[in-house]
């Protein structure tokens, strides 16, 4: 997220939390219908120069179409919806084309409301009423205030553009992605243990080692092409590059960049003909199951060749490969894909953790610290792996199982909703449509429906709030 910067007189810029609490107070404020409602879906999309809305109320289980149309063009809800969407900017990759922001209302005649935020930053915007579908025009003017990469642009808006003859302003790429970065935010988190050493930093170290990948030095390999014109085949003879530290350790050499890899080739390259390494790239947690599998290893170091050099020793690589994690469900929150997430939080296969403090029957598992003074917590914090736990808070128990016996668990807890992992990129998922999803695979299950079928049935039909 940007913003301009401020004087230390003017007041913060609200965040996207309180940003989605006006526009449910806003929603409570003009919404004309009878009580007993147990949630209610408004979606918003800017399009043509206005916003236009969708309400759905859900009574029962059942749910009822409500208003439809553009919101007034004097509605104080506008201003609210457009720091919305700035706030919810990220250079490169825009802001969102929609937004649903969902109410649920508990203890009627007198409700409990809560109100959670989902956003559509890929999706192509559904027709609300008389608007008309979306068009290349209203492509051209999201992109104009919310700059995307080319590659950060869905192929519809693309297309949209391109019928309609329309060139779209695309952002350029940033500078890591042009100088081959593959894991600005491994390195990220190298850099904060540097200036914090720490148990909870090398947590948040190993906790990006589990998702994204890196490179690897395989100069002096004999590469065999395999089929399909893949550059590695099952013939190739692999040389990885390894470092014989000064304390008599040796190190799997793994790099967050090729200019990091090139600037190590430079040091330490004994043939003048060689004027560029080999490189491999890898998944990030396969180089942490290579130590552990292979005893030469005493530890990994990443980016050896730059000030920000970290060792990890094989104790903490060793702990953290052989805990359970869900490595398919931190890679879909760090895409941003909502469907993938909802497909391998419901796999029958993955794995779920939570953090817990006490000792037997005292045994409190972590909530999320509730935004207003004095009212109890009602989100669970659910993790994917025992490093994010740690990365919160070293001194919490990890406890794991199967995922959807903790989705069970939270369900039964009889908490508002979940929220995956505690630090960004997170998502919460309100308790209702959990229950609704849970049920809906399950049927699709028993009734013989392949897992992956039912889960991409369930991530359609289903809202999420997703937290930058």
């Amino acid at each position: 997220m940007s913003s301009a910067p401020q004087n230390a007189s003017e007041t913060p810029a609200p965040t996207e939390r309180e940003l989605v609490t006006r526009v449910g107070e806003w929603v409570m404020s003009v919404l004309r219908t009878e009580p007993g409602w147990d949630s209610m879906l408004v979606e918003f999309k800017p399009q043509g120069g206005r916003v236009h809305l969708r309400v759905i109320e859900n009574r029962d289980g059942t749910a009822i179409p409500g208003a439809a149309g553009p919101v007034k063009v004097d509605s104080p809800v506008l201003e609210t919806l457009a720091q919305l969407q700035r706030a919810c900017f990220v250079p490169g990759r825009g802001s969102w084309f929609s937004a649903s922001v969902t109410l649920t209302a508990q203890g009627w005649p007198e409700p409990t409301l809560r109100t959670s935020a989902s956003y559509h930053f890929r999706d192509m915007p559904h027709t609300y009423a008389q608007e008309g579908p979306y068009t290349g025009q209203d492509v051209l003017d999201q992109l104009t205030r919310f700059p995307r990469t080319q590659e950060g642009t869905p192929l519809w808006a693309v297309e949209l553009a391109h019928t309609a003859g329309l060139e779209l302003p695309y952002a350029e790429r940033a500078e890591d992605e042009v100088r081959g970065d593959v894991h600005p935010r491994l390195r990220a988190a190298v850099l904060a243990h540097g200036e914090e050493p720490g148990q909870r930093a090398l947590a948040g170290v190993l906790r990006e080692a589990l998702a994204g990948t890196v490179l690897l030095d395989v100069t002096g390999s004999d590469l065999v092409p395999g089929e399909d014109d893949q550059p590695v085949g099952p013939e190739s003879s692999i040389r990885v590059q390894t470092l014989s530290q000064p304390d008599g350790r040796r190190a799997l050499a793994v790099y967050t960049s090729a200019d990091e890899a090139r600037a190590m080739f430079s040091a330490s390259n004994q043939d003048p003909q060689r004027t560029e390494p080999v490189l491999l790239r890898q998944r990030a947690s396969a180089m942490l199951g290579m130590v552990v599998q292979d005893a030469q290893y005493h530890e990994i170091v990443v980016d050896p060749a730059s000030e920000h050099a970290l060792r990890i020793p094989r104790e903490q690589i060793e702990w953290v490969a052989r805990s359970p994690h869900n490595e398919p469900l931190k890679q879909a929150l760090l895409d941003d894909n909502m469907a993938n997430v909802l497909g391998a939080l419901f796999n029958p296969e993955g794995h779920l953790m939570l953090g817990t403090r006490g000792e037997g029957e005292d045994t409190i598992p972590v909530m999320v610290r509730p935004e207003e003074e004095g009212a109890a917590p009602d989100t669970l914090l659910v993790f994917t792996s025992a490093a994010e736990v740690a990365a919160l808070d070293p001194e919490l128990t990890v406890r794991s199982a199967p995922s959807r016996q903790i989705l069970q668990f939270a369900l039964d807890a009889g908490v508002d909703a979940i929220c995956l992992n505690a630090m960004a990129p997170v998502a919460t998922l309100p308790a209702e449509q959990l229950r609704e999803m849970l049920d809906l695979v399950t049927q699709r299950e028993q009734a013989g429906a392949p897992g992956q079928e039912a889960s991409g049935a369930g991530a359609s039909g289903a809202e999420a709030t997703e937290q930058n």
